[in-house]
């Protein structure tokens, strides 16, 4: 088991749903969350599509490095994840 931070901008108004869609997937592919932090709404960069704000997440897990693909790839379906970072954190 492996420690991970995963960073999801989402779509404005379905945020509640998106958060409890990206639980429900990481308990999936069995990772256990270890904290999460919720960083509001902010005005973005780049639009991204029509969406120029996004609600912020970051999420704080542990689980197998072959599962993390998996994850990534599921996320891309979920047309309210706009974008999405997965790093390896130290421990």
């Amino acid at each position: 088991m492996r420690n991970y931070e995963i960073t999801n901008i989402l779509r404005e108004g379905n945020v509640e749903e998106t958060k409890s869609a990206v639980k429900d997937l990481l308990s999936k592919y069995n990772f256990t969350i270890q904290g999460e932090e919720d960083w509001g709404s902010k005005r973005l960069w780049h639009p991204v599509g029509q969406d120029e704000q996004g609600h912020f997440t970051l999420i704080k897990c542990s689980g197998t490095p072959s599962e993390v693909s998996k994850i990534e790839h599921e996320f891309k379906l979920n047309a309210n994840i706009l974008k999405t970072l997965v790093i390896r954190a130290n421990g």
